[in-house]
């Protein structure tokens, strides 16, 4: 293992990735090497769906996403020290489109094209540990890097798990793979609204990641 992938896995990050993502964000071009970050979610997470209390779920889930932030900004600072260039992409710096819940350089192709995982059919990112359980966080940098191989293809089999919990039926059959746009897997616009709604209401919309195969293992194990 490399001391950059030690170092972060040290820090506490549960999987590291490298990726090349030269010319997919064009904010990025002087920073063509993506380093994708993941931490799971506390199994006490899913204890809160299912009690419903969604406060406690969400100050669990941000607490991670803080978490992971403190992660990738070491990170940066370590690769800086080492003569290279290097920008932590935190939920900060990564705007998000709320209506589109699309981020500038999405955490999820930088996951997939390091070898981390797939996408599911709710479009969340899935790894073969921890299923949806997980934050994304990322570092983009000049430094050299051994890339993983990207997986392309989703894993996912003849689980239907996720879909059949969407209340919206957002879901579309089609499984993903990376030649697919993310509409031919599930319908945004539906689902924003979903989500606006029960937000608004105090709750959330969580039942895809929950009850995913790979995220009840992970809970089981």
């Amino acid at each position: 293992m490399d001391k950059l992938k030690k170092y972060l896995l040290e820090l506490g990050a549960s999987k590291v990735g490298y990726a090349d993502v030269n010319g997919i964000a064009s904010e990025f071009t002087s920073l063509p090497n993506g380093i994708s970050l993941v931490l799971k979610l506390p199994k006490k997470a899913m204890d809160h769906i299912d009690s419903e209390d969604y406060e406690k779920y969400w100050g669990c889930f941000h607490g991670k996403v803080d978490e992971l932030s403190e992660i990738a900004l070491e990170g940066e600072e370590y690769i800086k020290n080492l003569g290279y260039d290097a920008f932590a992409l935190t939920m900060s710096r990564n705007e998000c489109d709320m209506k589109k819940l699309l981020s500038i350089l999405p955490y999820k192709t930088i996951a997939t094209k390091s070898g981390l995982g797939w996408i599911g059919r709710s479009a969340l990112f899935v790894t073969p540990e921890y299923g949806s359980a997980v934050v994304l966080s990322a570092i983009l940098t000049d430094m050299p890097l051994e890339f993983g191989k990207a997986v392309t293809d989703s894993q996912c089999e003849d689980c239907e798990n996720c879909q059949n919990a969407c209340p919206v039926n957002a879901i579309n059959p089609q499984k993903w793979n990376d030649r697919l746009n993310r509409e031919d897997i599930i319908d945004i616009d539906t689902c924003f609204e979903y989500i606006i709604d029960q937000y608004k209401a105090g709750l959330g919309c969580t039942k895809c990641m929950s009850e995913c195969r790979l995220t009840q293992e992970y809970r089981k194990g």
